[in-house]
């Protein structure tokens, strides 16, 4: 990855679903200290990028979003577009969303967005 997107933010986030696609409950901390320093969301500007860990619930495992995009800041919620996710962080979301396990699994969607509050 080029050196100017490596994020400077983190968010650690416990997924749930929403009636319109993918919602967390998280928090958003500083990388570049070397004690993870908690931040307020407000810190956030559209276009920063941010590396995600993506909790899934009665799970021990997580998924790292590498790269992430914020779409908007509203008060305490965040706008997150997810640009570089693994095929397997890809998979589990997918079936995270889906349904019913019985469909077919939906193509790939880069570009998937996630309301986080924070």
């Amino acid at each position: 990855m080029p050196p100017g997107l490596l994020s400077k933010i983190g968010i650690d986030c416990m997924l749930s679903k929403g009636c319109d696609g993918l919602r967390g409950d998280g928090c958003v901390y500083e990388l570049s200290s070397s004690h993870v320093a908690i931040s307020n969301p407000e810190k956030l500007r559209p276009g920063d990028y941010v590396k995600i860990r993506l909790w899934f619930p009665d799970e021990t495992a997580y998924s790292v979003i590498e790269l992430a995009e914020v779409q908007w800041v509203k008060n305490e919620w965040i706008k997150i577009e997810l640009l570089l996710v693994s095929p397997t962080d890809q998979a589990r979301l997918r079936q995270f969303v889906a349904p019913n396990a019985n469909y077919p699994p939906a193509p790939a969607r880069i570009g998937e967005h996630i309301m986080i509050r924070a």
